[in-house]
């Protein structure tokens, strides 16, 4: 069993259309998958089911120690939803944050009669015990980042916080890489130097393949359909497959150590954003 959390301290990435197409794929594929909706606002749980009343297994129960099951969604794919409750995660104690990892362990072992390869983890735009939680249970991190000024802000933070989690949770966990995410390609300047700032401080973290912003990658959630499902043909099925399998090659690779030892240090940003995203170097785009 391989866990992969999809993790952005900042909203509006795209964390949540990717884990749903990646999900889609890999039971496509013949890899047994498990989609986790580890955010409250449930949209993973919507795009896998035709409503919230179809929901069956709800993660919150992991946390409650309660006995749950996943749900079989499609062939080769299950769920372990949510809905708004689990925000009531927040008012309990620290230790709801080894329930998820002590869940998907027994499912590991034996209480689960289906043998899960990959365990997707959609995670919430925050810092909390339901982020904690994710990154105790995953053996991945998976970062989208979206192109824009402000992209880099939380980029440190979001380091920090894994390096305190390998420290004192998880020694295992391993950074997958950074994907730049809704590419809208209308500001090609910016989403340049983005690109450059994150290679100038990520390196060979930085995935070479890119998911631009297209309409029907946006719509297959709604769609309840994967993108190579819904419009295998078209451009972001062929984009995504290229990340799709470079995402593979990485879980089989150990290129990520000799690259994450570069942010052990206090900062990982080391070009401020002022000079990165300077109206005069960008032309004047906004």
């Amino acid at each position: 069993m391989k866990t992969i959390a999809v993790v952005n301290h900042k909203g509006g990435v795209g964390k949540t259309t990717l884990t749903f197409n990646l999900a889609r794929w890999l039971s496509t594929q013949k890899r047994t998958t498990l989609a986790v909706d580890n955010d409250p606002q449930a949209n993973l749980t919507l795009s896998l089911l035709n409503g919230r009343s179809l929901l069956e297994a709800n993660v919150l129960h992991a946390y409650e120690n309660k006995p749950v099951v996943p749900q079989r969604v499609s062939e080769n794919l299950y769920l372990l939803g949510s809905d708004i409750t689990l925000a009531t995660v927040a008012e309990k104690g620290f230790g709801v944050i080894y329930r998820l990892r002590e869940l998907l362990q027994r499912l590991k072992r034996i209480e689960f009669a289906i043998p899960i390869e990959y365990v997707l983890i959609d995670c919430l735009p925050s810092i909390g015990y339901l982020h904690m939680a994710a990154l105790n249970a995953a053996d991945y991190v998976l970062i989208p980042i979206k192109p824009s000024p402000y992209a880099l802000a939380g980029m440190n933070d979001l380091f920090s916080t894994i390096r305190r989690t390998r420290k004192r949770l998880n020694p295992h966990l391993k950074v997958l890489g950074i994907v730049l995410n809704q590419v809208d390609g209308r500001k090609p300047r910016l989403e340049q130097r983005l690109r450059s700032a994150l290679k100038a401080n990520f390196g060979r973290l930085v995935f070479n393949s890119r998911l631009n912003r297209r309409i029907h990658f946006e719509e297959s959630p709604a769609l309840h359909k994967g993108i190579v499902e819904f419009a295998p043909n078209g451009l972001s099925a062929m984009e995504f497959l290229s990340f799709a399998s470079e995402l593979m090659c990485r879980m089989d690779s150990p290129h990520n150590a000799s690259d994450e030892t570069r942010f052990r240090g206090k900062a990982v940003i080391s070009h401020p954003l002022d000079s990165i995203f300077s109206r005069s170097q960008l032309g004047g785009e906004t």
